[in-house]
């Protein structure tokens, strides 16, 4: 991997050799179905309009994909019919108009507020259609590739700011004799009020969470219902794949507000420390390299007779005597119970705790997140003093080192990030709380589905490169959820330099990246490509084995407005209002 980065776009290399190698359009075998019935396009309104819709509008991809066979697309025309286009082992695409056909059309595709209409498949027989509109859909589709037609299993009304929104996610899972089907909706509401000034915005983004239960997989009955909100727009949403928890990235923190089965505590909002202001955080707690100090604001009205504190060596725990506990768990490290003490001064509860082996915390409580460090001068110093051989008050005070100093001047226009940042979170189902928590200063770049299995990957910059992040089905109270899979070298810096890109995404074996503009343009690059003759790195010297490969695509198709892509390991599926597109990019085996 290492000779594709040298060879790569990256600044460090402008100068050096870059060979660009550019693939021949001839090369590609290229296959077009027109559609008699146009791809539906729902259009914002004009009335009501706010950068959550404008969210949810340019993230819809009209190109529906189906996990379990990556040789098929589908899509939904004027007359919302779900219609698909295969290509299977005769070698060319294989049009069916419609295995179904959303009812209503005529009347709900007038309707000014709504969006597009979404599909997802749960498992190999199931699918599940939001009309953009006010309902819900469970389908039966059998085995899809026989190109069935589709019968409604369960339709449901779902009275979500007056409309059903967009489909995010959609998971099967089985618990036990039971099957259940979890589903993720969001929309768009219009508040006013203190929910106004509370969300500091008329409008506000809701995550509709919804449970069905079957016992044979023919009857299906709501079980559950939840929600969640948030005062900005989301960049990704899903569902974990046992229906334990909702995953959001955002720019804002969003909490669970309803939910049919657990009505939800007044007193939880203390545990959903992560996002909201620092101020209040469930406890503070500030240290030296000696010692801690655990500061908790309990309820009125308590004693000391009504507290209960537990010091021993490796653990601390506080509650209310036969009430709620406060803190409870294990301590980063050691201390001596005979020289930590408590006190309490009216409602201000502060614990002292002494340090067996001198050393700075990351953490009181392995796994509780909910504390807030407070620096103090003493621990500042510190810290400094640690750091000083890595700074200097001198402009690159070594010129002649064999590390070359970070310049901010190398930073370019399409480097710059959101001052804000972004919130990754993982909201537990059951508790109504955040259990783990990422702020990124990471652009976020695209979603994809990597495998059936798990939930959509993310791929977030850093640097110059896209990573690829997936969430594990495994999720441990002190580790995070998300796992490093793959890297597309460069990806961000070119993605960066697109001022008119709409689309962009990769192949499963992430061999292959896209960037699909507003309008005609695909940009496609293959990350390794083997070099049959000799080639050299101009800087260094070292033979080059792979190389990356870059095509620009011009779609010849009127209008020739891009509606969605897909691309699978040997293919790659556009879809414009008139017609869909298939590249043939390798044979499969």
């Amino acid at each position: 991997m290492s000779s594709l980065v040298d060879l790569y776009v990256k600044r460090e290399l402008v100068n050096s050799n870059f060979d660009h190698y550019q693939l021949s359009l001839e090369s590609i075998p290229v296959y077009e179905t027109p559609l008699d019935k146009h791809i539906d396009v729902a259009k914002p309104s004009e009335n009501n309009f706010s950068s959550h819709h404008a969210k949810l509008f340019s993230i819809h991809n009209h190109v529906f994909t189906d996990p379990w066979d990556d040789s098929t697309i589908y899509f939904c025309d004027k007359e919302w019919n779900i219609g698909s286009i295969s290509f299977g082992k005769v070698g060319k695409p294989i049009n069916c108009d419609s295995h179904f056909q959303v009812p209503d059309s005529s009347n709900l595709r007038l309707k000014p507020s709504r969006f597009n209409v979404t599909l997802m498949f749960p498992s190999q027989t199931l699918a599940v259609i939001v009309n953009g509109a006010d309902t819900i859909y469970l389908l039966e589709t059998g085995e899809r590739h026989s190109l069935n037609k589709w019968k409604i299993f369960f339709k449901e009304p779902v009275h979500v700011a007056g409309q059903a929104g967009v489909l995010l996610d959609s998971v099967q899972w089985i618990d036990g004799e039971n099957r259940r089907l979890e589903c993720l909706l969001a929309s768009v509401e219009e508040v006013e009020g203190e929910v106004k000034e509370k969300h500091r915005s008329p409008w506000i983004t809701v995550l509709s969470w919804i449970t069905w239960i079957s016992v044979d997989g023919k009857q299906w009955n709501v079980e559950r219902t939840r929600s969640l909100e948030g005062s900005r727009p989301i960049d990704y949403a899903s569902l974990d794949r046992q229906g334990q928890a909702v995953n959001i990235m955002a720019a804002d923190v969003y909490r669970m507000t309803e939910d049919s089965v657990k009505p939800i505590d007044v007193g939880e909002s203390l545990e959903d420390t992560a996002g909201q202001d620092e101020s209040k955080s469930f406890y503070t707690w500030s240290q030296t390299e000696s010692d801690m100090s655990v500061h908790l604001t309990i309820p009125d009205g308590l004693t000391k007779a009504n507290l209960n504190i537990d010091i021993s060596g490796t653990r601390l725990e506080v509650s209310v005597k036969n009430g709620i506990e406060m803190v409870k768990g294990n301590l980063h490290a050691r201390v001596q119970v005979d020289a930590c003490t408590w006190t309490l001064d009216g409602r201000r509860l502060e614990i002292f705790l002494q340090k067996v082996e001198e050393s700075l915390w990351p953490t009181v409580i392995v796994g509780d997140s909910r504390g807030e460090l407070v620096m103090s001068p003493e621990l500042i110093d510190t810290i400094h003093a640690r750091l000083a051989h890595l700074t200097s008050e001198d402009w690159n005070p070594n010129p002649d080192g064999k590390e070359k100093p970070y310049n901010s001047q190398m930073l370019e226009e399409c480097d710059a990030l959101d001052e804000e940042g972004t919130i990754i979170m993982r909201i537990d189902g059951e508790l109504h709380q955040i259990t783990h928590k990422i702020i990124a200063n990471n652009q976020f770049l695209f979603s994809t589905i990597l495998t059936p299995d798990k939930a959509p990957a993310i791929c977030l910059r850093h640097d110059v490169d896209g990573f690829l992040w997936q969430l594990s089905n495994t999720v441990l109270p002190a580790k995070s959820p998300w796992e490093h899979v793959g890297v597309l070298n460069a990806f961000g810096y070119v993605l960066a330099s697109k001022q008119q890109k709409r689309f962009s995404s990769c192949s499963p074996d992430m061999s292959v990246a896209a960037i699909a503009d507003s309008q005609r343009h695909i940009y496609l690059y293959k990350q390794e490509v083997s070099v049959l003759t000799p080639l050299r790195n101009r800087k260094t010297g070292q033979q080059i084995k792979s190389v990356a490969k870059q095509q620009v695509l011009s779609l010849d198709a009127s209008p020739d407005v891009i509606l969605g892509i897909k691309l699978t390991n040997s293919k790659m599926f556009i879809a414009t209002e008139q017609k869909i597109l298939v590249y043939v990019m390798k044979t499969d085996e």
